[in-house]
């Protein structure tokens, strides 16, 4: 029985050592955030009758935030996030900033994003998107189709800062859709 005696006794060591693991780390509990890129405003776009198609995202841009460092390094915020994912995201700020419209041609815009990034050595969001838009016609045929980079200062290199300068750059993104339709 000896034997056994030091089989419980290592076997009940390393059960103290592991549980004395677990009771004795610092590490905290940190939550994670999730951040939007806000609602447009209507009234802006009411002349231009525009639909929001399909939109994807390519790179490393599905829901966690993304920084760029000044050595190209890209670094995902485990614990900042997006809502939703960039593509659902925009194509959602796009139905409702167009939702009223009334233009003359109605149009479908549709692309795909890029860069959805922090970009630390400039402070700046950068959303890059290469779009198309073309006139809801039986034709179909291409109306404009291009590839634009719009950037946004931020106060701060905080998820916060880089959700607000989104909004703005997301924003003008819009702004530029309307002044395409229109040409």
């Amino acid at each position: 029985m000896p034997g056994n005696f030091i089989f419980r006794t290592a076997m009940l060591s390393i059960a103290v050592l592991f549980l004395a693991g677990c009771f004795f780390t610092k590490e905290t509990f940190v939550p994670v955030k999730y951040y939007d890129i806000g609602n447009p405003d209507p009234s802006k776009f009411s002349k231009i009758s525009l639909k929001a198609g399909a939109f994807t995202v390519t790179g490393p841009y599905k829901q966690e935030m993304v920084y760029r460092s000044e050595k190209n390094e890209l670094i995902k915020e485990p614990y900042s996030r997006w809502a939703i994912a960039p593509d659902v995201m925009l194509r959602r700020y796009l139905k409702m900033a167009f939702a009223d419209g009334k233009g003359k041609v109605e149009y479908t815009v549709t692309g795909n994003i890029l860069a959805f990034e922090a970009d630390l050595a400039r402070k700046e969001a950068v959303l890059t998107v290469e779009y198309r838009i073309t006139p809801s016609l039986p034709a179909n045929s291409a109306y404009v189709e291009k590839t634009s980079t719009f950037r946004k200062k931020m106060d701060e290199s905080e998820a916060e800062a880089f959700a607000g300068a989104m909004a703005g750059a997301v924003s003008d993104f819009a702004e530029s859709i309307a002044a395409d339709a229109i040409k």
